[in-house]
Parts: structure tokens; C-alpha cells; sequence
């Protein structure tokens, strides 16, 4: 039963993060200042190794997610979402 409240809180986390990424991709423009990204991802990843140590997927899985949304809003920042 403890899995079922993990899994059901990692999807509905990245459920609510899908429109702001979309949006990003859509728009090629991030919707994270720098700073930002960098505090989330940073803290994203530490919480991913936490979640690692105490065996706890939905934990791991969610916080790895996490630590991919500010990589997203970055490569747009940095890029200006040009394709070549």
C-alpha cells in the first residue's frame, strides 16, 4: 500500500509538470530564471541519491525527473532553442 501513495504522487507531479515543459518546447523559451535551474537541479539530484540510500523507487524516479525539468528550461536558455 505504501508503493500505491508513492507512485500515485510521482504521477501526479508529472502530470503538473507536462504543460509548463510543453510550453517551454513549444515556446523556446525558458520558464526558469538560472539561478533557479540550478538550485532544482542540484537539489533534484541530491534528493535522487537520498532516495537511492533509502530504496525508495517512487522517490528516485520522481527526483530524477525532477532534476531533468530545469535541464530543459537550460538547453532552451542557452540555445535560444535554435536548431541547426
Amino acid at each position: 500500500m505504501e508503493e500505491f501513495f508513492g507512485l500515485a504522487g510521482l504521477a501526479l507531479i508529472v502530470i503538473a509538470w507536462i504543460p509548463g515543459v510543453a510550453e517551454t518546447i513549444r515556446t523556446k523559451k525558458p520558464g526558469m530564471k538560472a539561478e533557479f535551474m540550478a538550485i532544482y537541479f542540484l537539489g533534484s539530484l541530491s534528493l535522487t541519491f537520498y532516495g537511492l540510500q533509502l530504496n525508495a523507487m517512487p522517490f528516485v524516479i520522481l527526483n530524477g525527473l525532477a532534476a531533468l525539468v530545469p535541464l530543459i528550461h537550460a538547453y532552451y536558455a542557452i540555445t535560444g532553442g535554435a536548431r541547426k
